[in-house]
């Protein structure tokens, strides 16, 4: 009969951590929603981050989807192509699919980050093509 999308609460102490995510050192990430599983288009992902921890620059082949990073605590170094910047709380990264991108938490502490992604397909991630050093 297919997927119940009629909606739902997720709460964060319901979820499973999940670590040792490849380009994804020092991150424990929680899955609130991912596509085909409880909704269609939408991926929310909380990201905690260690400081120096990250994601490693990348970019992602044969995908084409929107996803963003709300900067809930903490400082991101952040790249996106061949660009530098940093990011703090109540902030919004954007990053194109196609380019390269990555961030580095930079704050003592780490940071945490609330990870948005949506696509009309239901490919919200993948692809992930990892680089050494950015652009």
């Amino acid at each position: 009969m297919g997927q119940d999308f009629s909606g739902r609460v997720v709460r964060l102490t319901n979820l499973q951590p999940r670590t040792g995510l490849t380009g994804h050192p020092g991150v424990t990430a929680y899955s609130f929603a991912r596509p085909g599983q409880g909704c269609r288009w939408l991926l929310v992902t909380l990201d905690v981050v260690e400081e120096g921890g990250g994601i490693e620059p990348h970019y992602h082949e044969g995908r084409d989807f929107d996803h963003a990073y709300y900067v809930i605590s903490g400082e991101l170094l952040v790249t996106i192509g061949d660009r530098e910047y940093r990011a703090g709380p109540d902030s919004l990264i954007i990053f194109p699919s196609g380019v390269v991108h990555g961030f580095k938490a930079v704050s003592p502490g780490g940071a945490r980050v609330l990870r948005l992604g949506a696509s009309p397909t239901g490919e919200a991630t993948g692809g992930s093509i990892f680089v050494s050093g950015g652009g």
